[in-house]
């Protein structure tokens, strides 16, 4: 698990102008007001500025750049409560949280990825440059003219009527606007974390979900997969060395295993924690061994085990008669 201890954002200086981005590693950015502190649940909001904007936007920890004060607090109330990154507030939690999860550090920098070899280190920087040039940018809040009729929001298709509020994506040409509250990842559809979008086949994507259409993360790690090699699985993928038992860590690769809540296990450490038992001889129910069960009930599917507790008769393939947690042929009650 990485630990950072100030939130990561690209730069993007460039990119609002419409031009592209830098081509610079992940940045780190301050709040609003100095060092980030320990953020606590309760807080208050205050004002300090002296203009006539109504807008102090010192209670901010992060506000769209490029706009004017008075259109700080029209764009924020567009956004859900819990999401507005007021100072020492929930919303500011949320966006330090989304701004790793959405912009991990190891999908740009060396220095926050482990073990990467020489080869897969100059990928990696090929990659970041790539995804920066090609596909980064940052939604622009701009208020529609009122003359503006007919505009339609790209992700709900609902009216943005003349003198309210849109976001707009230079990538995206100059046409297609978003509500603010609608200007969200097209994969994870959570809000695009100060605005930093990934255009790709024509949809706005966080980074984390941009560079895995491009290639695929590990899910042990977290880090993007360069070497020529993985394990898949479920759908999810492996750096080899990282596809091991959950528990015990023996590596699996070439080994049988079993998948439980996304968790890869051996099979000697899945039947420890999560075999059942047989009601009829006591025994564990081993992976290689077929089961039968009934309402919560298990036995080996054999028939010595899952038969007529009365006269002992099989009853694999046959109906069956429970009561009082036992099973019985038709003549065995």
């Amino acid at each position: 698990m990485l630990f950072l201890e100030r939130p990561c954002v690209m730069n993007l200086e460039r990119s609002e102008r419409g031009e592209r981005p830098s081509p610079r590693g992940l940045e780190m950015e301050p709040r609003v007001g100095g060092k980030m502190g320990k953020i606590s649940v309760g807080f208050q909001r205050s004002s300090t500025s002296d203009d006539d904007s109504g807008c102090a936007l010192e209670e901010y920890a992060w506000v769209p750049p490029g706009v004017r004060p008075e259109q700080v607090q029209m764009y924020f109330s567009c956004l859900p409560e819990e999401k507005v990154p007021y100072v020492n507030s929930p919303g500011e939690k949320h966006r330090i949280r989304q701004l790793l999860y959405q912009l991990p550090p190891h999908d740009n920098e060396v220095r926050y990825c482990h073990s990467l070899t020489e080869e897969e280190k100059r990928e990696l920087h090929m990659f970041s440059a790539q995804r920066k040039r090609e596909a980064l940018g940052r939604g622009t809040p701009k208020i529609l003219p009122r003359a503006l009729q007919h505009t339609r929001c790209e992700n709900c298709g609902g009216g943005i009527n003349g003198g309210e509020m849109a976001i707009f994506a230079s990538r995206a040409g100059p046409s297609p606007c978003w509500h603010p509250a609608c200007f969200v990842c097209a994969t994870c559809q959570e809000l695009l974390v100060d605005l930093i979008y990934f255009y790709q086949n024509g949809k706005i994507l966080c980074g984390r979900h941009h560079a895995e259409l491009l290639k695929p993360r590990c899910s042990s790690c977290d880090e993007i997969i360069f070497s020529d090699e993985c394990t898949e699985a479920e759908g999810r993928h492996w750096h080899m060395k990282h596809f091991a038992c959950f528990e015990c860590e023996t590596m699996l690769g070439g080994q049988r295993y079993i998948m439980k809540d996304g968790r890869p296990y051996c099979c000697g450490c899945f039947e420890s924690l999560y075999a059942e038992y047989c009601e009829a001889c006591g025994e564990n129910i081993g992976v290689d061994h077929a089961q039968m069960t009934y309402e919560g009930v298990h036995w080996h599917a054999t028939d010595q085990c899952f038969c007529c507790a009365q006269c002992k008769t099989s009853l694999l393939g046959c109906p069956f008669l429970p009561k009082q947690g036992r099973i019985y042929c038709s003549k065995g009650l």
